[in-house]
């Protein structure tokens, strides 16, 4: 969707092509477009001269001859065409032309036909629900709206929903939301509520610095966005918004992507930590060094312990998962049957491309799965192999990670009964750990009772 950027960028771009022009007529191909009464829009826009073109937040706003105004929202995919002649150039998108008294035209095109547009005057503008309802403009935001704006977002709900919320501030969507938190080093998830004066104050200097550096480049050209077939090169500056996969420039971490009111999000799970999710305690490790003992031995205290090799095994029984897994192995994948789990097996440690595949579908599954627990738990205790290369580490207050000589590795999997030892050391062999202040490293080489003297140790820290 166009945000205030794009949309300040459709209005310098088509002021000059249309100002001072009397509309003459205009062709509706599509009724729902015109929100305002039809019959009197087709009947009042005509013969009326352009005289401006505004914005505010996402709104256009035509000003007319006779005191009219037409609102117009591009909503997703709205898009301007000015056309040098007035002959019919509908295409196939067009839900509206306007025809001008110089042979020109301007088409407005909107592939989903979710734009509208509202025929008022400047008597009635101020007293409609649409307009009433908008907050204050994010890139405009003064000291002397800093108490109301505080009132409305210390809230319960994701700091990313409520900057979202055009009735609090005007004008961001997905991208800004997502570049603005990301240089404000505040997680998405964090609740509004949680967030401090000077936070939020940080907020809202970002968002103006983002927004006027997007206005100055024209906007983003991501999607189908353009204005009047001209694109943007603030894409070119996004340090988070798109980059899921890719390494922050401040740390390194890979961004990592979650949805979040049905919007997919962006950011560095190092960098923009979500403190009220770090409940629970993360163990990690090779296969083999102990992971199990660990939650058994958690279990005893009174922690609610969670496998994540057990909820993934339950994800690939459910009817979809398991044929979307299957065209990715290429074969009918069955968790249940142990000739398919060794085909699997041998598969993903043949072909890190295909491994890395299952990875990056089931990796959001299984997260979304472990918040549920971690929100709706204070004690949790959770086993999650390679904890670091999902980038699940945000959730976690301490992570406690294991390591051990090869030696141990391999006595421990004869103990265990591992069945294929050397080709389960393989397909783990990717383990990896980073060191901050939450994580914790044991080296699990001698017996239980020095590990578990070695837990209480850091569960009393």
């Amino acid at each position: 969707m166009p945000e205030l950027p794009e949309v300040e960028t459709v209005k310098k771009t088509i002021l000059p092509l249309i100002q001072n022009k009397t509309i003459e007529k205009v062709d509706i191909f599509y009724d729902r477009l015109i929100q305002s009464n039809l019959e009197d829009f087709k009947k009042d826009i005509v013969n009326k001269k352009i005289l401006n073109v505004q914005r505010y937040g996402k709104y256009l706003f035509f000003d007319l001859s006779e005191d009219f105004i037409l609102i117009i929202h591009l909503r997703m995919e709205g898009k301007f065409s000015y056309n040098s002649n007035n002959k019919n150039t509908r295409i196939s998108s067009t839900t509206l032309i306007f025809y001008f008294d110089d042979n020109t035209s301007l088409s407005f095109n909107d592939t989903r036909k979710f734009g509208l547009m509202y025929l008022t005057t400047k008597k009635d503008i101020h007293s409609l629900t649409m307009l009433q309802k908008l907050g204050v403009e994010a890139n405009k935001v003064e000291e002397k709206d800093y108490e109301i704006l505080f009132k409305k977002l210390k809230r319960k709900k994701p700091i990313k929903e409520l900057l979202l919320d055009q009735s609090i501030l005007c004008g961001i969507g997905n991208i800004y939301a997502d570049e603005t938190l990301y240089r404000s080093f505040i997680n998405p998830l964090t609740k509004g509520n949680e967030l401090t004066n000077e936070q939020l104050i940080e907020i809202f200097k970002n968002a103006k610095i983002v927004l006027d550096k997007a206005i100055k480049l024209g906007g983003s050209t991501v999607h189908s966005f353009s204005s009047n077939g001209i694109d943007g090169k603030f894409q070119n500056e996004l340090l988070c918004y798109g980059k899921v996969g890719e390494p922050c420039p401040r740390c390194g971490t890979k961004f990592h992507k979650i949805f979040l009111g049905g919007r997919g999000t962006t950011f560095c799970p190092n960098c923009q930590i979500n403190h009220s999710l770090q409940k629970a305690i993360g163990i990690t490790g090779p296969i083999g060094s102990g992971k199990s003992t660990v939650l058994n031995y958690l279990k005893a205290k009174n922690y609610l312990i969670v496998s994540s090799d057990e909820i993934v095994h339950s994800l690939y029984e459910e009817p979809y998962i398991k044929n979307k897994v299957s065209k990715m192995f290429g074969f009918n994948f069955d968790i249940l049957n142990s000739e398919c789990r060794k085909k699997a097996k041998e598969l993903m440690i043949s072909s890190p491309l295909i491994k890395h595949k299952i990875e990056d579908y089931i990796y959001p599954l299984l997260e979304e799965k472990l918040l549920k627990i971690i929100a709706e738990n204070e004690k949790v205790a959770i086993e999650v192999p390679l904890l670091f290369k999902a980038h699940f580490e945000y959730m976690f207050k301490k992570i406690i990670v294991l390591t051990l000589s090869k030696e141990k590795q391999l006595e421990n999997l004869n103990i265990r009964g591992e069945k294929n030892i050397n080709s389960s050391i393989k397909l783990n062999n990717d383990f990896d750990y980073k060191n901050n202040k939450n994580v914790f490293l044991i080296e699990n080489n001698s017996s239980k009772e020095e590990l578990f003297k070695k837990i209480d140790t850091i569960l009393k820290n």
